[in-house]
């Protein structure tokens, strides 16, 4: 006779390392915010942050998937853990050309200035 359900605490580990994982994102965030002199709701956005709080959202809602009793329910933390996949594979490649410490919002408003700026200065070239 068994007494312990080992695939419950499994499901239930889970979910706990997962929300670790996120609550250790946030510390992190707040003390490299706090140490460099950036305001948190600026760093939310960095990869710094936004990698490691997708893995424990994926932990977190593969537990909740696995846990679920109604189809619907399930689907619905399916999909939430393919959109945290998806967002944290597209952060770490953003990271990987950038750094960890470039703001994705920032970044692509500058390089959209910058090439708006070169098309200006292409134009006023061609035109002298």
């Amino acid at each position: 006779m068994e007494l312990i359900d080992w695939p419950g605490v499994a499901r239930n580990a889970l979910w706990i390392i997962g929300l670790s994982i996120v609550l250790a994102a946030w510390s992190h965030l707040r003390w490299w915010a706090r140490r460099h002199g950036v305001r948190v709701r600026h760093a939310f956005d960095w990869p710094r942050f936004q990698v490691p709080f997708n893995a424990g959202l994926i932990l977190f809602c593969s537990s909740l998937a696995w846990s679920s009793v109604h189809w619907w329910e399930r689907g619905m933390w399916v999909f939430l853990g393919i959109a945290s996949v998806w967002q944290m594979v597209a952060t770490w490649l953003f990271a990987r050309r950038y750094g960890w410490d470039a703001p994705r919002a920032a970044s692509s408003a500058t390089a959209g200035s910058a090439d708006s700026a070169r098309s200006v200065a292409g134009r006023s070239d061609s035109a002298s």
